[in-house]
């Protein structure tokens, strides 16, 4: 099939944008240990997931996140992109739901990494260059968030029925405020454990995410009590140096210990990891456009 160069373009650009975002997903299934989540030691505190099972979900949804980046690529924020890109995640869940015999092990991160992604190729140009940074990419999935989507199906969500029993912040007003979480806490982490090995710095973050973010995948197991042990603990380990200093491996067991009795899992947290992640590959691939595309 004959393609225009622009076409050609488009497609090379969503292409490597949804691979990205796939790669991001599992590598954060592929960090282990992690307190509650699956990881290749364990399922954590899951009875319906497996390191197979979340592999396999993860490679589902790459077609999901191409077409939001084909949908994306020239376009602006809008009413009509924003519809079309949850229409194009809903059926993702679908797809997701098919390979996972219809257990959600996606669903959050298609909203989190899908925004990202759609934000991202509307900032790239035509010769892959990033017009501006990463905190852009925020900015622009936030402005994309904060349009109604008039085709929304009228459900009732895990994340709702935890809303009516605690004053949380939605998953939606976290991306329409430029995902405040990543910007002020998980990018700025990932800077400043930069000279540790890779499984120890993604895990700061993770433990730096759970430290501040109000988990709603806990909260639904759970209660608010809960939750603040959690951040209190996951918090003490990143003030006193992180996972890198050996004295907090008795701490990391502690909480560890802690999430398994109370069989709750951080899942938020990973969905934002996983985006970290995501937002880390695109400043390495695109960081050379003398645009000053700077991570945080």
């Amino acid at each position: 099939m004959n393609h225009s160069p622009t076409t050609a373009a488009k497609e090379q650009i969503a292409a490597a944008l949804a691979g990205f975002a796939v790669r991001s997903l599992l590598e954060e299934l592929w960090l282990t240990p992690k307190p509650g989540l699956v990881d290749m030691n364990d399922n954590g505190s899951h009875l319906d997931l497996t390191p197979a099972l979340m592999e396999r979900s993860a490679t589902a949804l790459e077609d999901t996140f191409f077409e939001m980046a084909m949908a994306s690529y020239g376009k602006q924020p809008d009413r009509h992109l924003r519809e079309r890109l949850a229409a194009i995640g809903r059926h993702g869940e679908q797809l997701m739901l098919i390979q996972t015999g219809q257990v959600n092990t996606h669903k959050g991160a298609i909203w989190i990494l899908g925004l990202l992604t759609a934000a991202t190729s509307i900032l790239l140009t035509g010769t892959g260059q990033l017009r501006e940074g990463i905190p852009s990419i925020l900015t622009t999935a936030g402005t994309i968030a904060g349009f109604q989507d008039r085709y929304q199906p009228v459900t009732t969500t895990n994340g709702d029925q935890v809303r009516r029993r605690f004053p949380v912040r939605s998953a939606r007003e976290e991306a329409v405020d430029g995902f405040p979480s990543l910007r002020h806490t998980a990018l700025p982490v990932w800077m400043a454990f930069r000279h540790e090995e890779e499984a120890v710095r993604r895990l700061n973050v993770l433990l730096a995410l759970m430290s501040v973010v109000d988990d709603t995948c806990i909260l639904y197991r759970s209660n608010m009590k809960i939750l603040k042990k959690v951040q209190q603990q996951a918090g003490g380990i990143i003030r006193t140096g992180g996972m890198g200093i050996k004295a907090n491996g008795l701490k990391y067991k502690q909480l560890d210990q802690f999430i398994t009795n109370h069989w709750i899992s951080p899942g938020g947290s990973a969905d934002l990891l996983a985006a970290t992640i995501f937002l880390h590959k695109i400043c390495n691939q695109y960081k050379n456009n003398g645009n000053g595309n700077t991570f945080i």
